[in-house]
C-alpha cells in the first residue's frame, strides 16, 4: 500500500487545487481552453498560456503574470485572460478580484465550461454550496467539456455535505462512468453503497479505489484509511484492520477518523 507521496492533482491548476484540499475539495481544476476554434489565440499566445500555467503549478505567480500579459499582447482572448486571472487571484486569497474575474471569464465564453468548474471550486470552498451547485452543475450538463466527469465529481461532494446523498450518489457514479480513474468518486461511491445496504458493492467499489489509488501513487486520506479498516474487520482480516489503522495513526493521529478506529479496537477488546 503506497502511503508515502503526496496526492498527485490533474492537469494545470494544481497549487489552485492544493489550496482549496483545505476545505475539503480535492478537485481537480481545469485548464483554460486554447485549443483550435474561431476566437483560439494564435500559436504564440497558447505558448504563452502554456508557459503561465506552467509557472502557475510551479507556484511562480509573479512569472506566471509576466507570461500571461505576454499571451494578452499576442492575441490570448479575454476569456482565457480573465480565467487565468481569476486561478492567480483565487491562490493567492484575493477572492473578490477572482469572482470577478470567473464572471467575465464565463460571461465572455459560455460555451466553456472549465472557469464555471474552477468558480464552483472556489465558491465551494468559501462555503457557498448553493453558488457553488450551480456552477457544477452547468458544468456537468456539458457533455462536450473534457473535464465533465471532474465536475460531476465536485457536484457530488458539495451534495454530499449538504446530506443529498441520493443526488451524491448518483453524480459519482456519472463521474465514475465518464472517467473510471477518479479515486474520490470510487471512495465516495463505495462509502454510499455500504450506507444504502449494499456491501457487496461497497466493497469492490473501495477495491477500486485501492486500486486507483495504488495506480496513481496517492496517499490515503483519513477516510479512506478508517473505511478500509472497517471493510477488513467486516472480512475477518485482521492484518488488514492492522495496517490500515497503524497508517491511520501514524499519519492522522489527531483526526475524527482515529478516534472512531481505537473505538471499535476497544471495543472488540471489551
Amino acid at each position: 500500500m503506497k502511503h508515502g507521496r503526496a496526492v498527485r492533482l490533474c492537469t494545470a491548476g494544481r497549487i489552485f487545487a492544493l489550496l482549496f484540499c483545505i476545505a475539503a475539495l480535492a478537485a481537480c481544476v481545469s485548464a483554460p481552453d486554447g485549443g483550435a476554434g474561431p476566437d483560439a489565440p494564435g500559436a504564440a499566445a497558447r505558448d504563452y498560456l502554456a508557459l503561465t500555467m506552467g509557472y502557475f503549478d510551479a507556484g511562480d505567480f509573479d512569472a506566471a503574470r509576466h507570461h500571461l500579459e505576454n499571451a494578452r499582447l499576442n492575441g490570448a482572448g479575454q476569456a482565457a485572460i480573465d480565467h487565468v486571472a481569476a486561478l492567480l487571484a483565487a491562490a493567492e486569497g484575493d477572492y473578490e478580484l477572482a469572482e470577478r474575474h470567473f464572471r467575465r471569464a464565463i460571461r465572455l465564453k459560455r460555451g466553456d465550461s472549465a472557469p464555471r468548474n474552477n468558480y464552483g471550486v472556489m465558491l465551494y470552498s468559501l462555503g457557498r454550496d448553493e453558488d457553488a451547485l450551480a456552477q457544477f452543475r452547468a458544468a456537468a450538463a456539458d457533455e462536450t467539456y473534457r473535464g465533465r466527469a471532474h465536475a460531476l465529481e465536485n457536484l457530488g461532494r458539495v451534495l454530499l455535505r449538504r446530506r443529498s446523498h441520493d443526488e451524491a450518489l448518483e453524480a459519482f457514479a456519472g463521474a465514475l462512468e465518464l472517467n473510471g480513474e477518479l479515486p474520490r468518486a470510487a471512495l465516495e461511491l463505495s462509502l454510499l453503497h455500504r450506507r444504502n445496504g449494499n456491501p457487496a458493492e461497497a466493497l469492490r467499489l473501495f477495491r477500486e479505489y485501492l486500486r486507483i489509488a495504488e495506480n496513481q501513487r496517492l496517499t490515503h486520506g483519513p477516510k479512506a484509511l478508517l473505511a478500509g479498516a472497517e471493510f477488513a474487520r467486516q472480512s475477518g482480516n485482521r492484518a488488514g484492520v492492522e495496517e490500515f489503522g497503524s497508517i491511520l495513526g501514524k499519519l492522522y493521529p489527531e483526526t475524527a477518523e482515529y478516534r472512531v478506529f481505537m473505538e471499535l479496537i476497544n471495543g472488540e477488546k471489551c
